[in-house]
């Protein structure tokens, strides 16, 4: 990976951080307001459910975290035993985001009985997520032990 290649991944990662923060704090809340009011049979569910999504986006937010330490270890040559921490932290962050989000869908589907069949494939993207995570984290650490700590190529 380039300086470039990295300069052009923390742009994307900024981007998306600030996505999130403005998902997470007008965007969605937003959403919800309009939802209770059209629907006020289930208003009850939109302070919970923007609880709910806001931290399934704090977790998004904590793997955002993680990828631009991921690389600042990069730019210094190594990956070390706190890279290693910054992948599971990343990989846990991500299957927790994954599993509220299944949560909501699941509750939102079967027990408040709205949403319809969006929430059985918001379970099923959930459920992929977390296996798609799992592997990533399994293949990060073993190329992080392939490499031995011999420095990165650039």
């Amino acid at each position: 990976m380039t300086s470039q290649h990295v300069s052009l991944s923390r742009i994307v990662i900024g981007i998306l951080a600030l996505g999130a923060l403005l998902a997470q704090f007008v965007v969605v809340p937003r959403i919800a307001n309009g939802y209770a009011n059209t629907f006020p049979e289930v208003a009850y569910l939109a302070s919970p459910y923007v609880i709910a999504v806001a931290a399934a986006i704090g977790g998004f937010e904590v793997a955002l975290l993680a990828a631009w330490q991921l690389l600042a270890a990069h730019e210094e040559g190594s990956l070390s035993g706190r890279s290693k921490r910054w992948i599971n932290g990343m990989a846990v962050s991500l299957c927790l985001m994954a599993l509220l989000i299944a949560g909501i869908c699941i509750h939102a589907g079967s027990v408040a009985e709205v949403g319809g069949p969006a929430m059985l494939f918001g379970v099923l993207g959930s459920t992929a997520l977390v296996a798609v995570v799992v592997a990533a984290r399994r293949s990060a650490l073993a190329s992080m032990r392939e490499r031995g700590g011999a420095p990165l190529p650039r």
